[in-house]
């Protein structure tokens, strides 16, 4: 049968195509929203073990070779280095690394499936005698092995 001068073939071909189109467009949404969700889950875990002084937790949402900038210009490479630096500021103060980040002003971008921009605060004092302090991080998080991590961070200065 032949319409419009197109065989049945090719409309057979044609429909088919449209299918696996958007199956792939369904799963890839799926995938993107469950990568999301791990993300954000990676994000208030870290936040978390800074409430309760976890080393691990605080060092385990970054890659073995991420690298972070502070906004007093520090730079760390590595996990290694990171776990360092977290354990000493957790023997001098375990209060000097708590922080939250609030689940609004998390914002996820994806560049491509597997690496994902996220602009977030973290939110940090208040307590008797501090101010608190809202500062920007821009991360980086890479999705290698099937499982989320940092890549890069970046603080920026803190908000007024």
């Amino acid at each position: 049968m032949r319409a419009f001068g197109v065989s049945a073939g090719c409309l057979l071909f044609a429909a088919l195509t449209l299918v696996v189109v958007n199956a792939f467009r369904v799963q890839a949404k799926q995938t993107k929203a469950e990568d999301e969700q791990q993300i954000r889950l990676l994000i208030a875990a870290h936040a978390i073990a800074s409430q309760h002084g976890d080393l691990q937790g605080l060092a385990n949402v970054y890659h073995d070779d991420a690298d972070v900038r502070y906004s007093d210009g520090t730079i760390l490479h590595g996990r290694a280095e990171l776990e360092r630096r977290y354990r000493q500021a957790l023997s001098n103060d375990p209060q000097a690394v708590n922080h939250s980040h609030p689940t609004e002003t998390i914002r996820i971008r994806f560049l491509r499936p597997d690496i994902a921009f996220v602009d977030v605060e973290s939110v940090s004092g208040g307590g008797a005698d501090e101010p608190v302090e809202r500062t920007p991080l821009f991360v980086v998080f890479t999705k290698e092995l099937g499982h989320w991590g940092v890549a890069v961070q970046r603080s920026g200065v803190a908000l007024k």
